[in-house]
């Protein structure tokens, strides 16, 4: 880990991968190898296309992820159980363990692993026959590395080239051509990009082009407090999310991506980061105001979820993702009125979508500025509707989990959270019945990109011969619901509800501390 004026530098992946890659420095570069020694010197505005000259992708095996503890003696019982269950467990040890201004950031944990599989479709076949398959997650072993060399104007230059700019100011930037935006979703499209700090080029395990944007985690933060939301949020929410994204940076590095070279990528996956195009006086305000500032539990850097919309009820992290108790991402209201809570059962659950309850993030009750309400969309996601013929979503269940379940008859729900989300879903069809779960696994397999969230009920309509003719989604909110709900945050705020406050009812049995100060 290497630090500016005590602020860690990061390295954030903008393209996962490529098989050649266009950036255009606005300033005199160099562009230099693995051991920073000049390859060569570049004009201002001069436009490279990097290329493969020959690659080879690593060597891979796949495990699955049985579990993941804090502690080594937990995770060695949580192995001899699996060992007496049959597994051949494994422990592996991800993550990063550093010093900032004399304060220790480690977020290493020990994840369980079980079998070695030569494909990702043979993992997934073994666990989609565990009687919980959702506790499962499929996970990269990398046995040898991917090789290359990566050309310029037919040039050899290396399996590592950084563009380096001469002398850096704050109008220096180097665009990126055509960076991914939306990866998976339905807003999914391509931008040029300007970046601050270094732009590295290397390889991925596929042997294709990554493309990672090096510099300081502040003025990451920047962008980020404005690619997830906008600058015309109220600056309490632009605070709340840039306390809330530094704590994801910190937390999460060296685990999201484990087996990458850099700590996170630039889209939904970890958090929304595009680069200097978002940055906004009010954007870099809200850095300075809360510069260096993480959430605490118990001296420990909090992973601090957030998603956009939670629909009335957070949900608590181990019913969207491994079964572990995190002791400050917990279910509760989003409200400072009454709201019927557990809402884990179908009763409740359906109870709950058809009531607008007074939620922040219920905008027709706390109507947002029309700008932020249309990007949002939030009146058509804090309560929604989704229609779908019985063929097309057997059609997606075939493409998403490779299986012929046959004609589908039913969606019969398992296990709801307290939020109504659903943890698990069984689908009836007439060859097979499959169970599927947690959260994100049930949206994808029932949406072409991804539904806005598990919390939904399902109703059919029949045709003449009394077969499945449609089934109806009948949701709410847009997430996972987990930790902090932006559109709930961004009402708080325009409440005059100070940040410190919206974290502490997001985050509960929290601490904010100042790792280092501004400047």
């Amino acid at each position: 880990m290497t630090f500016s004026n005590n602020v860690p530098n990061i390295r954030i992946g903008v393209i996962q991968s490529a098989d050649q890659v266009a950036v255009q420095c606005n300033q005199t570069f160099s562009l230099k190898n693995s051991s920073e020694e000049i390859i060569y010197s570049g004009s201002a505005n001069q436009k490279l296309v990097f290329k493969i000259s020959a690659s080879q992708p690593a060597e891979v095996r796949y495990q699955l992820r049985a579990g993941i503890e804090k502690n080594e003696a937990d995770a060695k019982k949580f192995a001899q159980k699996l060992k007496r269950l049959g597994f051949e467990a494994q422990i592996r040890t991800v993550g990063m363990c550093f010093e900032i201004n004399h304060h220790t950031v480690d977020n290493r944990e020990f994840w369980i692993t079980v079998g070695e599989f030569s494909t990702h479709a043979e993992a997934l076949e073994f666990r989609n026959q565990q009687a919980e398959p959702g506790e499962y997650v499929v996970i990269e072993k990398i046995l040898k590395p991917a090789t290359g060399a990566i050309e310029l104007a037919g040039q050899k230059l290396g399996d590592v080239v950084r563009i380096v700019p001469d002398n850096p100011d704050s109008s220096t930037h180097i665009t990126v051509s055509n960076v991914m935006i939306g990866i998976q979703f339905h807003w999914q499209r391509y931008e040029d990009l300007d970046y601050r700090g270094i732009i590295e080029l290397s390889f991925n395990n596929q042997g294709k082009l990554v493309v990672i944007n090096e510099l300081d985690l502040e003025n990451y933060l920047v962008s980020v407090n404005s690619s997830e939301m906008t600058p015309d949020c109220p600056i309490g929410l632009l605070e709340a999310q840039t306390v809330v994204a530094r704590n994801t940076v910190l937390a999460t590095m060296g685990k999201h991506h484990y087996n990458t070279n850099f700590h996170l990528c630039s889209d939904d996956h970890c958090q929304c980061y595009q680069g200097k195009k978002r940055e906004q006086n009010v954007s870099r305000q809200a850095v300075e105001n809360t510069w260096g500032e993480v959430l605490l539990h118990d001296d420990e850097i909090c992973d601090a979820r957030y998603s956009k919309i939670c629909g009335g009820i957070m949900e608590a992290y181990q019913n969207v993702w491994e079964n572990r108790n995190i002791p400050y991402m917990v279910s509760g209201i989003d409200s400072d009125q009454k709201i019927s809570y557990p809402a884990n059962t179908e009763a409740k659950a359906k109870s709950l979508i058809d009531t607008h309850v007074p939620a922040y993030c219920n905008t027709k009750l706390y109507p947002l500025p029309p700008r932020l309400a249309n990007l949002y969309s939030t009146q058509n996601l804090f309560r929604w509707e989704v229609t779908y013929r019985r063929q097309e979503l057997e059609q997606l269940i075939s493409e998403k989990t490779g299986q012929d379940i046959g004609e589908l008859q039913d969606i019969i729900p398992l296990e709801r959270g307290d939020s109504g989300r659903l943890i698990y879903i069984e689908l009836v069809g007439s060859k097979k019945r499959m169970k599927i779960g947690k959260e994100l696994e049930i949206r994808k397999v029932l949406s072409k990109s991804h539904l806005y969230s598990s919390c939904f009920y399902i109703e059919k309509t029949l045709d003449d011969r009394g077969k499945v003719e449609k089934f109806i989604l009948k949701g709410g909110g847009w997430g996972h619901g987990v930790g902090l709900c932006q559109v709930g945050a961004t009402v708080m705020a325009m409440k005059s509800i100070p940040y410190q406050k919206i974290l502490n009812h997001y985050y509960k049995n929290t601490r904010l501390v100042r790792f280092y100060s501004f400047k």
